[in-house]
């Protein structure tokens, strides 16, 4: 079966004072920290760089703002990461997930709660701020960074590098107005979601989008496997659609869990973009083939002239690339669960002349009867 996805909404949540906020962290798992600063030094994160004296992670706050009828996030502040020692008494001085508060202290205008500070985190430190920030205006794009299924592979999986099921993907066009369709390996589907962004750029580079506590509304359809049409049969990968376009996701390896079975965790070592951009045009030209009607060198032919490709994300394990493919390209042969009947996509695909693209004038009135 399939789990078929629609986002229909997505809005922030506010705090008492009616206000929305995201974070952005540039961390030790972004690509940043696999390149020299901008001062020459290497990137440092604490014990994990095994310098337990320098840390170069760093956290932007964003106000949510309303601006001429559009949305906007603005840098409020920066703060260096500090040192913080947990409720256990254990002490981190990197951003070690899961679950790490911030004991914030007064800066600037920012006044904060002892929320935090309650629950027994605390920082033998004094906290480096920097309250005036260039007034950046990100627009808005709430979205969902991970969404998906569960495999069945496995009884238990590292949330973080994205799979066949979905996951963590990471794509800035999973949001309001797109369709997500996920292969489904268990029984009951299991959907889960998380990891809410209000903006983020192709490459999700330092680690983070704008992390934003959202809250949705979606509408969940299953599409049973007796009723698939071609390109469902074939689908093994985690597909989008939007009003314009396919979105076809794909990774370093399509499925990390089969090529490293034994020690999933094998995956972050092999990150790799040229693997992800193979897998991407071959998931690519699998659909088209399989949507419509197309040979290996038509939809190859297509793809580079008229599909976008571009890095999904460069920081969750199983590196990410995806293809854009505009349905303007194909407003001559329409997608047989969309047009016409069985019988009627038969006679269109026997009435395809060899050249590229165009048909026999065929009378599909009674399609649409």
């Amino acid at each position: 079966d399939i789990l078929k996805v629609e986002i229909l909404d997505l809005q922030p949540r506010l705090n008492a004072e009616g206000k929305a906020f995201g974070s952005n962290a540039a961390a030790w798992w972004g690509f940043q920290a696999r390149v020299n600063e901008s001062d020459g030094t290497t990137f440092d994160a604490g014990d994990f760089t095994g310098t337990p004296d320098s840390n170069d992670e760093y956290i932007t706050i964003y106000e949510l703002v309303e601006e001429a009828g559009k949305s906007y996030a603005v840098p409020s502040y920066q703060f260096e990461w500090p040192v913080i020692v947990d409720p256990m008494g254990v002490e981190r001085n990197f951003i070690q997930y899961p679950g790490t508060c911030v004991p914030h202290q007064p800066h600037g205008s920012t006044t904060p709660s002892s929320d935090v500070a309650d629950m027994g985190w605390t920082t033998p430190e004094t906290i480096a701020y920097e309250d005036d920030l260039f007034p950046a205006k990100i627009e808005i794009n709430y979205h969902i960074g991970c969404m998906g299924l569960p495999p069945a592979s496995h009884d238990a999986v590292d949330s973080i590098p994205p799979m066949p099921t979905g996951g963590n993907i990471d794509n800035k066009r999973i949001g309001v107005g797109t369709t997500m369709y996920y292969p489904v390996e268990v029984a009951g589907a299991l959907l889960s979601m998380g990891d809410a962004h209000s903006a983020q750029g192709d490459s999700e580079l330092d680690g983070t989008g704008i992390e934003t506590s959202l809250t949705g509304k979606f509408k969940l359809t299953v599409i049973k496997a007796a009723d698939f049409n071609d390109w469902q049969t074939e689908l093994d990968f985690p597909l989008g659609e939007t009003e314009e376009s396919w979105i076809v996701h794909s990774f370093t390896e399509i499925d990390y869990l089969e090529t490293f079975a034994e020690n999933p965790g094998d995956i972050y070592g092999a990150s790799s973009l040229d693997p992800a951009t193979k897998n991407a045009f071959i998931q690519t030209r699998k659909f088209l083939m399989a949507a419509y009607d197309l040979t290996d060198q038509e939809a190859t032919t297509v793809i580079t002239t008229g599909v976008d490709f571009a890095v999904t994300q460069v920081v969750d394990g199983n590196w990410g690339v995806h293809a854009v493919v505009p349905k303007a390209l194909f407003e001559s042969r329409m997608l047989d669960s969309v047009a016409c009947p069985p019988a009627c996509v038969i006679q269109r695909r026997k009435a395809r002349k060899l050249q590229f693209g165009f048909y026999e004038d065929l009378d599909c009135s009674g399609c649409f009867a």
